[in-house]
């Protein structure tokens, strides 16, 4: 049995440290190789936002998966169109679909909360941006509901398909939220088309139409513009408030933000619109990650700087500006109240090393939540953001090259966060924080590229770890692929091909090649980097032997286990010259090389092998220990083949 080299191993290069997480060798499967300023808030609690968190599971109670957004300060119920989205959801899936802006999200976070309140059996809200959120948010429903063990699946998409199947089979008072879709086509597989299920998706653009019944969600009436400012402002001027709406082209997103400035700044709406119309509310048009200009309803960019502005004032010492900023690199779709906190405390929010309480942070985000600039989920434990707020302040931080400085920041923080996720089993927060990684990634574009050495060395360490983390959750290998390939490029032309953190991410992608069973591109990498390392550091270096390792085990999966033969004999040997016969090391290299002899037929060689072993942990961990009866079950096995071939085991 050959297991892949020792975890634990680090080489820190040029500001990048390649953690070695790769399964350690083991003997017949059990042994293991073995001037700061804090700031506190002037009056106020800290105490997280006042939402009670929803039930979770037990035998009676809902299933509430993902993070369903809390009520929002400018929520319009928008009756008639509720009644025709409970009159389409009592058959097909349905599809709200309309602009940026008009409320889609908040419209079916209303019917998930009216679920929640009834007590369905499941609401399910699943971030459908793009194909790793998806596929990430179904693998938390799949675990939810017992579907996965442990939550490990041979493939991601497996858990999709799997939450899919048990809809159809049951799907009685269950509920599944697709939201933020932008590829319907990705939705296909896993979108039930029989079953009582309901299913609601929001689309920004005109959906594919076998995917369900189209329900469009348009801007506010009149009426409900007018009614939404004089409801949060308190202002009994209804010309005025018509003015603003009008001014916003009625678009929800735009009103709603416009009555947080109005009432917080306690202004009139003559005033409002002044500040609206003046050159500096905005700059510049929104652009998209292609450099183009997104088209939004009229005044968008200005009524979202006017909020930045208003939040800005409020908060002297920075902390709201920093939280925005930061979330502005990250995903739209949620992002950790406790990653804001603690990127807070670390002193990346306000830079400069100055530290902000965790209190402090809660109330910023208060602050952010009254003025619509970002949302809780309904357990309170993430915000978002809407898509188009972050992409007004990414485009604010362009034009006042502030934007590499954002990036730094929110690659600190998450660096901060993947260090410090203490169980890599929790699959949960390992591909949330790859998501959080391929935001910013994405947002960063070409900044990165301008990025100094320090920011570039720790966006590619993020990448490192995301190609690290998803081997290790063992259901992504063609994600970790697609992170692995343009990683070894990238490296080998910023680096070269000999330098260590190169070698330690090809021996990374050839992991994830060997659990894909591309075998074949496994061993052309490891043999690769095992002929660099013995030139580089020489035959007995760690490194070296761990590469030597990998080899072998990927040699014994191709069914090459006499080329496999000559490189655990060169690396036992080492072992036994360098830490001494009894050592963990040695002794697994020693059953590696007894177990490559047995598969190849050599009993009479590996039986004295395994009758080494075998003494050696009786001697080192008494008779009765796991390792010892491992070890003599080896060698019974072994004297047993070789029984049977009528060979008296010594060859």
């Amino acid at each position: 049995m050959f297991i892949r080299a020792e975890a634990g191993m680090t080489r820190s290069v040029t500001g990048i440290t390649a953690v070695i997480c790769a399964e350690p060798e083991i003997l017949v499967g059990t042994l293991t190789v073995d001037p700061t300023v804090i700031i506190q808030p002037a009056g106020g609690t800290g105490e997280r936002y006042a939402v009670e968190p929803p039930a979770r599971a037990t035998a009676n109670e809902p299933v509430v998966v993902g993070e369903i957004p809390a009520l929002r300060p400018g929520f319009q119920p928008r009756p008639a169109l509720m009644a025709q989205l409970n009159r389409a959801s009592q058959g097909a899936p349905v599809v709200l679909t309309g602009t940026c802006g008009v409320g889609k999200t908040q419209l079916a976070a209303a019917y998930a909360r009216a679920r929640l309140a009834d007590s369905w059996r499941l609401i399910a809200w699943v971030n459908a941006r793009d194909s790793e959120t998806l596929l990430a948010g179904l693998a938390a429903v799949a675990e939810a509901a017992g579907l996965s063990s442990g939550g490990s699946w041979p493939g991601i998409a497996d858990a999709g398909q799997a939450v899919r199947r048990w809809l159809e089979a049951d799907g009685h008072r269950r509920l599944l939220v697709f939201d933020g879709v932008e590829d319907p086509g990705l939705l296909r597989p896993f979108v039930p088309v029989a079953g009582a299920a309901r299913v609601l998706l929001t689309v920004a653009r005109k959906p594919v139409a076998e995917l369900g019944t189209s329900v469009s969600v348009g801007v506010f009436s009149a009426e409900e513009a007018v009614a939404l400012l004089d409801g949060r402002t308190g202002l009994a001027d209804e010309a005025g408030a018509s003015a603003v709406a009008a001014e916003v082209s009625l678009l929800p997103l735009a009103l709603d933000q416009a009555a947080g400035v109005i009432a917080g700044q306690r202004l009139g709406y003559e005033a409002y619109l002044a500040k609206l119309r003046a050159p500096s509310a905005g700059d510049a048009p929104v652009r998209g990650e292609d450099g183009r200009e997104q088209p939004s309803q009229p005044g968008v960019t200005e009524v979202v700087m006017l909020s930045l502005e208003a939040a800005s004032a409020a908060d002297r010492l920075g902390v709201s500006t920093g939280v925005m900023e930061l979330m502005a690199m990250l995903s739209p779709a949620e992002v950790r109240c406790d990653l804001l906190r603690a990127a807070g405390q670390e002193g990346i929010l306000l830079g400069g090393g100055r530290r902000v309480s965790a209190p402090m942070v809660d109330q910023a985000l208060r602050r952010l939540n009254e003025r619509s600039l970002l949302g809780f989920s309904l357990d309170g434990q993430a915000v978002s953001v809407h898509g188009l707020v972050a992409r007004v302040v990414r485009e604010w931080l362009a034009r006042r090259g502030r934007l590499v400085t954002a990036c730094r920041a929110a690659a600190s923080a998450l660096d901060g966060a993947v260090t410090a996720l203490k169980e890599p089993r929790d699959h949960r927060a390992v591909r949330e924080m790859i998501g959080q990684i391929t935001a910013l990634l994405d947002n960063a574009g070409a900044s990165a590229d301008d990025a100094d050495d320090k920011l570039a060395g720790t966006l590619m360490r993020l990448r490192f770890l995301a190609l690290e983390r998803l081997i290790e959750l063992g259901d992504s290998m063609p994600r970790a692929i697609a992170i692995g390939e343009p990683l070894i490029a990238d490296l080998e032309r910023l680096l070269g091909a000999s330098h260590p953190d190169t070698l330690n991410a090809r021996n990374s992608l050839a992991a994830a090649y060997q659990d894909a069973g591309r075998i074949a591109e496994a061993i052309r990498l490891l043999e690769q980097t095992l002929a660099r390392r013995e030139r580089l550091l020489g035959p007995d270096d760690p490194d070296t032997m761990r590469s030597r390792n990998d080899l072998a085990h990927a040699y014994r999966e191709a069914g090459r286990v006499a080329d496999a033969v000559p490189l655990v004999k060169q690396t036992l040997a080492a072992r036994e010259r360098l830490l001494g016969a009894d050592h963990p090391s040695t002794l697994a290299s020693r059953n590696n090389l007894a177990s490559a002899y047995r598969f190849t037929g050599r009993l009479g060689e590996a039986i004295p092998l395994f009758e080494k072993n075998a003494a050696a942990c009786e001697r080192l961990f008494g008779a009765d220990h796991p390792k010892t009866v491992a070890s003599r079950h080896s060698l019974d096995l072994a004297r047993q083949e070789s029984a049977q071939a009528g060979n008296d085991g010594r060859g």
